[in-house]
């Protein structure tokens, strides 16, 4: 049950947080499994259980081509799934105070590498593969600081919507997967985004990179495959609704007046 045994993955952003995890659980479920990333990823690649590592910058269009083209011929066959995983985080400035430099900056990375993802991984992928993309719970609801990253991250499901439309005549599933607060390189302990996380998830607390591959191995594997164009929150409930930290806060505030 849900083995990818016998199957290809490349994983942009692969060689840190979750897409090294999801790397590793697909590797460990029996999938040939290809990193892509900025930095040289060869011990990553040993490490996670990937066979390869391949470096691209995935804000350029010509080398998340050139990369998945190379992952294909790394792996002698065409792709089962592709993850794109690749990108930056934004928190901080209001809209008031954000520039369109650093717009760009986020939407080069956080979208525009999913949108070449979903251009060329189509041309090495299988009939009946699957596309999983990052996106984001903060594109599922309006956070003050957040615009630049969260609207990056709402364009990523649209996207995967939209592909998921035009992609299903070959029989190949486009989803995203829609993380809140993990722990990660780009989510280390001393994070000022951690305390809010831990009091506004009703789970009370930051998930792991362990809680979230689940959903990227489900996504993968042959059980989902009537499940397409739908992005899943694995959040520890933060969209379900306001969490009882945050109403006990707001009571112990207007409680002291």
């Amino acid at each position: 049950m849900f083995s990818l045994s016998g199957m290809t993955a490349a994983i942009t952003g692969g060689t840190s947080g979750i897409g090294e995890a999801v790397a590793a659980r697909f590797a460990a479920a029996g999938a040939r499994v290809v990193i892509i990333g900025r930095r040289d990823g060869r011990d990553i690649a040993r490490r996670s259980g990937a066979i390869a590592a391949i470096r691209a910058d995935c804000a350029s269009e010509d080398q998340v081509a050139r990369a998945l083209n190379e992952a294909r011929d790394v792996l002698g066959q065409e792709l089962d799934v592709l993850v794109n995983n690749a990108g930056v985080e934004n928190t901080g400035p209001m809209i008031a105070d954000a520039t369109a430099t650093e717009l760009q900056r986020v939407f080069d990375i956080n979208t525009f590498a999913v949108f070449y993802g979903l251009k060329y991984g189509p041309l090495v992928l299988k009939d009946g593969g699957s596309i999983i993309n990052t996106a984001s719970v903060a594109a599922l609801m309006g956070i003050p600081g957040y615009s630049q990253y969260s609207a990056s991250k709402a364009a990523v499901i649209s996207l995967t919507r939209s592909a998921a439309v035009e992609l299903a005549p070959r029989g190949i599933r486009v989803n995203a997967v829609c993380p809140g607060s993990v722990f990660t390189p780009m989510l280390p302990p001393d994070h000022p985004e951690v305390p809010l996380a831990m009091q506004m998830c009703p789970l009370g607390r930051v998930g792991t990179t362990d809680e979230v591959v689940g959903a990227y191995h489900f996504l993968a594997a042959a059980e989902s495959r009537y499940i397409t164009g739908q992005a899943l929150a694995v959040d520890g409930g933060i969209v379900a609704g306001v969490s009882l930290g945050t109403l006990e806060a707001v009571a112990t505030k207007a409680a002291a007046g």
